[in-house]
């Protein structure tokens, strides 16, 4: 790859290049040499630009939904690769992410029309900022995903809840998921658990310390439940140390839950039924 140079941003348009003090000259060398690549008419992205933020200015807009959320790290429920790209309501010559060409149809393909001002707070070009890429997701989202999406949100510190509540202020479903929000939680597959649980009458307490040990969730101050990320801490010496914890959780009189991504996302209902019978047994 050709060497960047540092002072330019990830996307510029020639103006910007210009009050950079790189001159038309200059413009049309580093586009020669493949530092700079003309996106579409009127901007250019450095060599090492996100791939998918090219895509996106390339088809005349910026990535949300999923593809935004990506891009800042939030968890994503899965079961949607589509790229996601936000327009203006009255955008026109939109192009193909990948070919430069008229935007066609394409089933891996979500335009969304503006509906909304564009938020106070700023976001790279590109990508817009997290409130509103939440506020793009599918209005038929599950609530315990949704929930999840937003306490990785805020536990990754991207945004506020005052953020999210001004983004989401005409927005039942969205209000009242913020409101179910706990930013203690450490992965997508743990917020989903704890909404699902708590709508099934069982309350737990999340992230408690016992003893050398933190464990996800507690419920009925003695069984414990482990959820994995997406990521299974699958490494030797994960797994010795998991088994430690197991043993001397069960020593102190705890009964040890374990369950995967996989099942949390797609088998709910036999974690529960694993789940209710362990509580009977207590």
């Amino acid at each position: 790859m050709p060497p960047v140079t540092p002072q330019l941003p990830e996307f510029a348009t020639p103006q910007v290049v210009v009050r950079l003090g790189l001159r038309e000259p200059a413009l049309r060398n580093l586009t020669r040499e493949g530092t700079l690549v003309r996106v579409r008419r009127g901007v250019y992205a450095r060599a090492d630009a996100r791939p998918q933020l090219v895509r996106a200015v390339r088809l005349g807009g910026r990535l949300t939904a999923h593809s935004a959320l990506a891009e800042w790290g939030v968890w994503t429920p899965p079961g949607d690769d589509r790229l996601h790209v936000v327009v203006d309501a009255h955008a026109r010559a939109l192009r193909d992410p990948d070919s430069g060409a008229p935007l066609g149809p394409r089933s891996d393909v979500v335009v969304h029309w503006k509906s909304a001002p564009t938020p106070s707070w700023s976001a790279p070009r590109g990508i817009v900022p997290v409130p509103r890429a939440i506020r793009h997701l599918p209005a038929e989202l599950e609530q315990s995903q949704l929930v999840a999406v937003l306490d990785s949100a805020l536990h990754r510190h991207l945004c506020t809840k005052v953020q999210l509540a001004g983004e989401f202020q005409t927005s039942t479903r969205l209000t009242r998921a913020l409101r179910r929000t706990d930013q203690r939680a450490e992965s997508g597959t743990e917020s989903t658990a704890r909404v699902r649980l708590i709508d099934a009458g069982i309350e737990p307490r999340l992230q408690v310390k016992i003893g050398r040990h933190r464990v996800d969730l507690l419920i009925a101050g003695r069984l414990v439940v482990e959820v994995d990320g997406r990521e299974f801490h699958d490494g030797e010496s994960a797994f010795e140390r998991d088994r430690r914890r197991d043993a001397e959780l069960t020593r102190l009189g705890y009964r040890v839950l374990h369950f995967s991504y996989s099942q949390v996302l797609y088998d709910w209902p036999t974690c529960l039924a694993a789940i209710r019978v362990a509580l009977a047994a207590l």
